[in-house]
């Protein structure tokens, strides 16, 4: 990845480490969906969640953040919990996960992308 014009190499490494470049860049994907039972904040969309977080997040060892809920799409970020070097794997596993609940729907997963410089689209 250039950075500032210069390869990310050819940079010091606690500049590296400030803004998040060459072996310090953070990957992680995007999740939206929409809860089928209206409200993510409702009891049972908290279950949802739970479930999401204990039954497929864990046993990744990937983490989350949820960004919120707007027009009934609601938006996380996953993350590697240790390292910040998220897999392909790891998002297949959650990708499957989510598409193979009856609660969810319109649910996208992004690429791969550095979460300090990509944004979701």
């Amino acid at each position: 990845m250039p950075f500032f014009g210069y390869s990310a190499r050819a940079v010091k490494k606690r500049l590296r480490k400030k803004y998040h470049v060459g072996e310090f860049v953070e990957l992680g994907f995007y999740i939206q969906f929409r809860y089928r039972g209206g409200d993510v904040y409702s009891p049972e969309g908290l279950s949802m969640l739970r479930a999401l977080d204990n039954d497929c997040l864990c046993k990744t060892e990937l983490s989350c953040t949820l960004l919120g809920q707007k027009d009934g799409v609601c938006t996380l970020v996953a993350h590697d919990a240790h390292e910040l070097k998220t897999t392909e794997q790891q998002l297949e596993t959650v990708r499957a996960w989510l598409q193979e609940r009856d609660d969810l729907e319109e649910v996208r997963v992004s690429e791969l992308l550095d979460l300090w410089h990509d944004t979701c689209e």
